[in-house]
């Protein structure tokens, strides 16, 4: 809020009312159920896979699934996949068939190919990497005002500091997910409220 003020008070730039024009034309184009789908389901479903599996995973056939996830999420004009569509299920399909494959083919004691320090590091780097990329919520940036956006993002860092505990800690994405969803959620079911009521 005091970086909102300064930007609104000396450049007559305000990030929460771009972020809420953001929000309403991403409402435009999706219909209630979608927008509630995609934000509260799809989205923290896809990140968690993005930014929380490369640390639990042992399998290099899924790390590579992983690594063509990236791709897909960084440069989406490569595959231009759509949920629920044909194309997208069987790519999921032989993205599961391999993962199979593989986990039969590495036994229980297969060593993961990052040592303890390089193991932080791609925590830490996927952590950062969780909260920049939430710098697209906040488009068209100022880059003049550059520099201020790592602020605006610091809930989502903490966010991801988070996730990735839990998901070490238990080995698991459920847990990371279910937490996502819930924050997500919770944006989601007031702004139903606040409509309905």
């Amino acid at each position: 809020m005091v970086i909102e003020e300064i930007l609104e008070s000396k450049f007559n730039i305000s990030i929460i009312e771009n972020l809420h024009n953001i929000w309403n034309e991403f409402r435009a184009w999706n219909s209630p159920l979608d927008a509630f789908l995609k934000i509260s389901i799809i989205g923290p479903l896809r990140e968690e896979i993005l930014f929380r599996l490369p640390l639990i995973t042992k399998s290099p056939f899924l790390r590579l699934a992983i690594f063509l996830g990236w791709v897909d999420f960084l440069f989406p004009e490569l595959f231009n996949f759509k949920f629920l569509s044909w194309s997208y299920g069987i790519v999921l399909l032989i993205i599961l068939a391999g993962i199979s494959v593989s986990e039969k083919i590495y036994d229980q004691n297969f060593q993961t190919v990052f040592q303890k320090k390089n193991y932080n590091y791609m925590c830490w780097g996927l952590t950062i990497a969780f909260a920049l990329a939430h710098i697209s919520n906040f488009t068209p940036l100022n880059g003049s005002f550059i520099y201020l956006y790592p602020f605006y993002v610091l809930p989502q860092f903490v966010y991801g500091i988070v996730f990735s505990y839990l998901a070490i800690r238990f080995n698991s994405l459920l847990w990371p997910f279910l937490l996502h969803a819930s924050i997500n959620s919770a944006s989601e079911i007031h702004r139903l409220i606040t409509e309905l009521f």
